[in-house]
């Protein structure tokens, strides 16, 4: 009897211990710890020793940092901890410490100023994210944690945002007795590490989800400019060392299942020269490579916004998000490569795009002097050379395509200039070989439009390399066909059609250009093509316009009706062929879930949103003064010479239905495109500068 009961208590005993190990276990390997360090950029990652090496086997990736209104270092933790764009107006930070419900052992940490976050987004249907982490945390019984600050003459705890509640509580921490004097470190004040390491390894046990400010950069990056750089630099790299050798410890001590590394928002010098993407290193999980966001479509690329749900799912919380591990042999190698190439394409781009803008308003000038004014008073040399020029300029988006900016180190003038003198090349080839001006028009838009094509069919990758294509770091848009190439696409392709009608002489089957019209619909609107719903849907009323002009379609009420019918059609099958998300979901499908789940002030905030961006773009934008100087020519030669337009029209019929079709495109482009002054000037291109070289050939006075 006595033996049955000691073996009956040993197994009882053992049975538990195994499931102590198991729980204790499962803890671990829920726990998630957050180390911030600001003001960072992935080459200062090389120069830290340990975390260089630690990256070369976790996953990385750069952070968009995009932000609503004024962007600054405290609003990237609220939008980190909340997952959406939120505002925060100023940085106050009042920390009181209070007895936890959870765990009466320790104090818990209030951020008592959350009440002013919240009425700063008073207004914004993502005001009950506020908090998001912390909430979701609760939810699940786990517990958060904060320890660090980032203080100076005043205080700064603005990553307790991150790991805050709705009520702007953290259930364990500390934000005091970090910080030890040290008369040597600008500002007389620096990080305790060895204090910091202490409070790890004493908060850790207890905690679920643990945020670490290290806080030292952000003070020393308040004395840049002050100092001397070549003082500054040095004590950047103390800071430096002090952080790797910081991982370095928590990194041994482990208890954690995934350690993030990050910083979260950039320098004031790197903000300045464009370099805004920061890095993040996440360590714990399998293999080591890139993480691939499905809100950016790019390995390497994840926004803001998508940290907050990747915690909660690392934590176990969630069973998706947006986030995810892709495999790479090197990923900080070729992270490192990639933010290269991207900053070079990005400081190209503005300034290039400008010097193009700048040599579209001068040779449409001068073109249009010479098609309205002179005629047969010029030479032929003249009219050739003027005519070889409007091809150049129709070229001009062919080379922006295939030479992509990335590839050298080159300037904007350099660039620019190689893509002139490639653009006059392959303008004087074409005329030389073709001796067709028609043929010359359809050949140049049809090397656009196939290129886009099979770029867009392949990844878009010519397009992301391109000064006409969009940037990551700004964040308006990753993937698909810009506003840029969207109006160009609906441009050429609309010449294309015109053309091919003026050179062979009789009309389309009307299958044939349906399927043709509805194909560059699909291109441009869908979520694994073009992704761009604005331009898909101007184009597909400029296709519309087409194909009724073309095929004598009249309209009447009934046509008429069919023709809001057919892009009402359009507009829905895209929209729920994105919200679907039957390959990924793009910025129209984002919005339909946002809808879904915030309700239809998110369509309105959108909207508002968007004709901002139209209203301000009109004000700055260059490409207003191109589609005003083109608006200008096309007016003027109506009346001067006298009829020449009306007798170029009469002539060139088929031309004629694709310059009212890509202007019926630009029009709606301007509506219902956030960019649209841009996609209606890029349209407009082709449409004037193909109308300036049939005016300059037929040179006739009347």
């Amino acid at each position: 009897m006595k033996k049955s009961l000691a073996v009956f208590f040993f197994m009882v005993a053992f049975s538990a211990a195994i499931s102590v190990s198991f729980i204790s276990e499962a803890e671990e390997n829920s726990k998630a710890v957050m180390i911030i360090a600001d003001y960072l950029d992935i080459e200062d990652i090389s120069k830290m020793e340990y975390l260089n090496k630690l990256a070369g086997v976790s996953h990385v990736a750069l952070m968009n940092n995009r932000q609503p209104g004024k962007a600054g270092a405290s609003k990237s933790k609220l939008i980190i901890g909340s997952g959406k764009k939120l505002e925060l107006n100023t940085d106050p930070v009042s920390v009181e410490k209070a007895e936890s419900k959870k765990e009466p052992l320790f104090g818990s940490l209030v951020y008592t100023d959350i009440h002013r976050v919240k009425e700063t987004n008073s207004d914004s249907e993502y005001q009950k994210y506020i908090g998001y982490i912390g909430d979701e945390i609760n939810k699940n019984r786990g517990i958060t944690c904060y320890i660090g600050n980032a203080d100076t003459q005043k205080k700064n705890r603005s990553s307790m945002l991150i790991a805050a509640d709705s009520s702007g509580k953290i259930d364990l921490g500390e934000t005091e007795n970090i910080n030890i004097e040290d008369g040597n470190f600008p500002g007389g004040i620096r990080t305790d590490y060895s204090r910091l390491a202490e409070l790890y390894k004493q908060y850790l046990p207890a905690s679920s989800f643990l945020v670490i400010e290290t806080g030292e950069m952000e003070r020393l990056e308040g004395f840049k400019g002050i100092i001397p750089e070549e003082s500054f630099e040095s004590y950047r790299q103390k800071v430096l060392n002090d952080v790797d050798a910081f991982v370095k410890e928590v990194v041994s001590h482990k208890g954690y299942k995934t350690l993030i590394f990050i910083s979260t928002y950039p320098s004031e010098s790197n903000d300045k020269t464009g370099n805004r993407m920061t890095p993040i290193v996440v360590h714990g999980g399998k293999g080591k490579g890139l993480l691939y966001s499905s809100n950016t479509r790019r390995h390497g690329i994840i926004l803001n916004t998508d940290i907050a749900d990747y915690v909660l799912y690392k934590l176990g919380y969630l069973s998706k998000c947006s986030v995810h591990e892709s495999d790479k042999e090197d990923p900080l190698s070729e992270l490192k490569d990639m933010n290269e190439s991207i900053l070079r394409t990005s400081r190209l781009r503005a300034p290039a795009l400008t010097y193009y803008a700048v040599l579209v308003i001068a040779v449409l000038g001068i073109l249009f002097t010479i098609a309205a004014f002179f005629g047969k008073k010029t030479g032929k040399l003249s009219l050739s050379f003027g005519i070889n020029i409007a091809y150049t300029m129709l070229s001009f988006p062919v080379i922006f395509l295939f030479i992509p900016a990335s590839y050298l180190e080159w300037g904007p003038i350099e660039y620019i200039t190689l893509s002139a003198a490639a653009s006059f090349l392959l303008a004087v080839v074409l005329n030389r070989v073709l001796k067709d001006r028609m043929k010359v028009i359809l050949s140049i838009c049809l090397m656009l439009q196939i290129g886009l094509v099979i770029d867009m069919v392949t990844g878009s990758i010519l397009i992301k390399q391109s000064v006409l294509g969009y940037d990551p770091i700004i964040g308006a848009r990753f993937y698909g066909i810009g506003n840029e190439y969207a109006g160009m696409f609906m441009g050429c392709s609309i010449m294309v059609f015109g053309c091919i009608h003026e050179i062979v002489g009789k009309k389309y089957n009307k299958v044939t250009a349906a399927v043709y019209f509805l194909i560059c619909t699909a291109l441009l609107g869908l979520t694994f093509l073009g992704a761009n719903f604005g331009g898909a849907l101007a184009g597909a009323f400029g296709y519309l316009l087409a194909y009724y002009l073309v095929f004598d379609i009249k309209f009447s009420k009934g046509n008429v009706f069919i023709g809001v019918m057919i892009l009402s059609l359009t507009a829905a099958t895209l929209i729920i062929s994105d919200s679907l998300g039957l390959v990924s979901q793009s910025h129209m499908g984002g919005l339909v879930r946002e809808t879904r789940a915030n309700g239809f002030g998110v369509v309105t905030s959108t909207i508002n949103r968007k004709i901002s961006m139209n209203l301000r773009l009109m004000r700055y934008t260059i490409w207003t003064k191109v589609l005003l100087c083109i608006i200008g020519a096309i007016s003027i030669m109506f009346y001067k010479p006298v009829k020449q337009l009306f007798y170029i029209f009469n002539r060139y019929k088929y031309l004629k239905y694709s310059w009212m079709s890509i202007a019926a495109s630009a029009i709606a482009g301007f509506a219902v495109n956030d960019s649209g002054i841009v996609t209606a000037a890029t349209a407009m291109i082709f449409s004037v500068f193909t109308m300036l070289i049939m005016c300059i050939w037929e040179r006739k006075e009347y």
